[in-house]
């Protein structure tokens, strides 16, 4: 009899055994570790894969009839932590509240905390440095918008918080926008602005872009994973997988692994820049919050003039408008809104602004060189009599005006100042490819593709009469801004033509002197055959001429025009 009871006890515990889920340590046996993340490690848990109403309750969507996003907040399981198994603390209880989007911890999350904390613990303590002085400012875009103000650190990982940061794929901004993205959310990006850098104009593109994806995916992981990825990766990776759980695509390679880290980056950022002394951030000499006023500024006008106008200095006006790529506000539109110190008086502003629109030479068009091999910055000045400061008023410059073969450099063309002759008379007024952006026909300029695309203007060679060289020995006592004052150089050109990396010179020296040819230039092109998949505006760019002009000079009724079409170009008179 006791053997009987014994094999059916037996039987029962096989049966029970049968029947019970499958351990965690059984599932560890079937999934990487970095993947063991079903479980979050304090019990928090934001899943997509519930019934659509507790779902949309946990995450704030707002009812459809309603069609904003709200915050989400952490939402607590139910179930607590075994006591023999207590998880490490990775951030204090109390300080749950102070999140608004969902937050998780498991292996993945932890990982990130430490790479952030120890391996790149330096770049981390950058990005908290900047942090302050935009985080207040985006904070306030999202909640205008209608979005978790967490989202801000999506901004952290993306660029660190930096206005200039560019990726390989041509990413730009503190947000990282593609050009086509950028544009399709209204950031222009051309030869004189590329607004991706702005970090308020950009921080409004990503909060609808963000809110758009959430909108599609109803829930902020998968949104935030469709902006890193693209919104259409992740909606296949959802109908491959036939779920909705960002964790669980996480574990397939459908997503890239920068997608899959992206997620787990987000909440680790956001965990530590919410208390970085508890992660030994300490003694962090944190940048001042960006304030400024706005106010209108003519076209064209120089960012030197603006420093002046402000009383301020030209740093200072480019760490407020990193948009701004050259010297000078935009000469296409007529008036540019420009960021100034907060404690500016725009009474004065203003003011100033009329004195040094009298005092400085008025770019009134420009022409377009392609350097050739034997081309340099001192034979581009030479040939178009140009000095360095004018070429970096219209060229891209933040790094020194460099130039290899390909390189469009933009050469200004200026309007008379009212009799007074400019300290050196500029060339260009004799290059028939030059052309003037008429007030009414501004409307029609199409912003150009950004300086990565953007295509090379062909010209026509302009012959020239070789100055004989002329040099100077450096005496005694001299210095190398006496020199420039002698002989009318600056300063910048001699360095250059000399190859100085200072502004120091020896007696004895010998110095190459800047010597101005006197050629004549030839006619530029008259006509152009239009090439497959080329268009008005396209040509209108290449040659600097407004597409309204070439369909006067073409008697074109409209802007549709044929491969192997050979348009007419208008002369320097139109």
């Amino acid at each position: 009899m006791k053997k009987i009871c014994a094999s059916l006890v037996s039987a029962a515990l096989l049966c029970c055994m049968m029947i019970l889920p499958a351990s965690a340590s059984d599932r560890a046996d079937r999934e990487p570790a970095y993947l063991q993340d079903a479980q979050p490690a304090m019990g928090l848990v934001a899943s997509n894969e519930r019934a659509p109403e507790e779902r949309r309750a946990l995450s704030g969507i707002l009812e459809s009839e309603r069609g904003s996003p709200g915050t989400v907040g952490v939402v607590r399981s139910e179930a607590e932590p075994v006591e023999d198994e207590e998880p490490p603390l990775l951030v204090a209880p109390y300080s749950l509240e102070y999140f608004d989007i969902p937050i998780v911890f498991n292996d993945a999350v932890e990982y990130f905390i430490r790479f952030f904390t120890v391996e790149k613990r330096k770049v981390f303590a950058n990005w908290l440095r900047r942090s302050k002085r935009y985080v207040p400012m985006i904070t306030e875009i999202l909640r205008e918008h209608g979005l978790p103000e967490d989202l801000v650190y999506l901004a952290m990982i993306e660029s660190g918080f930096n206005t200039r940061a560019y990726s390989p794929m041509n990413a730009c901004g503190p947000w990282q926008f593609i050009y086509a993205t950028g544009e399709r959310y209204g950031l222009r990006v051309n030869h004189w602005v590329d607004e991706r850098r702005d970090p308020e104009k950009s921080t409004v593109a990503a909060a609808r872009y963000l809110r758009d994806l959430f909108r599609q995916f109803g829930h902020w992981y998968l949104a935030a994973a469709g902006y890193n990825a693209g919104e259409g990766r992740v909606e296949r990776a959802i109908t491959k997988h036939d779920t909705t759980d960002f964790w669980e695509l996480s574990k397939y390679n459908t997503l890239p692994r920068e997608t899959r880290d992206y997620i787990p980056q987000l909440i680790a950022a956001a965990i530590i820049a919410k208390d970085p002394e508890r992660y030994g951030f300490t003694n962090i000499d944190y940048e001042l919050p960006i304030r400024f006023v706005k106010q209108r500024v003519p076209g064209g006008f120089t960012l030197v003039s603006v420093a002046r106008a402000s009383a301020t200095d030209v740093a200072t006006v480019r760490s407020l408008n990193p948009e701004l790529l050259t010297g000078i506000t935009p000469p296409d539109q007529r008036q540019y809104v420009i960021k100034l110190p907060e404690e500016t008086s725009l009474e004065d502003f203003q003011s100033n602004v009329v004195k040094q629109e009298q005092m400085e030479r008025k770019i009134k068009g420009f022409a377009t060189h392609t350097a050739g091999k034997k081309d340099s910055v001192s034979s581009i000045m030479k040939r178009y009599r140009v000095r360095y400061e004018d070429l970096m008023l219209v060229n891209y410059c933040e790094t020194g005006l460099k130039v290899k073969p390909g390189t469009v450099v933009y050469i200004p063309k200026f309007a008379d100042t009212g009799g007074k002759k400019p300290e050196v008379k500029t060339a260009v007024a004799s290059l028939k490819e030059n052309r003037e952006v008429p007030a009414e026909t501004k409307k029609n300029v199409r912003p150009e593709a950004p300086r990565e695309a953007r295509a090379q203007v062909k010209q026509t060679p302009v012959k020239e009469n070789k100055a004989a060289k002329t040099y100077h020995i450096v005496k005694k006592g001299e210095t190398l801004t006496g020199i420039s004052e002698q002989y009318g150089v600056d300063v910048a050109t001699l360095k250059q033509i000399n190859k100085l990396k200072k502004d120091q010179v020896h007696p004895n020296m010998r110095l190459e002197l800047v010597s101005h040819p006197h050629g004549k230039t030839k006619a530029s092109k008259k006509y152009h055959t239009v090439k497959k998949g080329e268009n008005l505006s396209d040509i209108s760019e290449k040659y600097g001429v407004d597409v309204a002009t070439l369909k006067r000079v073409n008697k074109l009724k409209s802007d549709r025009i044929q491969a192997g079409m050979k348009l007419r170009l208008p002369d320097a008179k139109g």
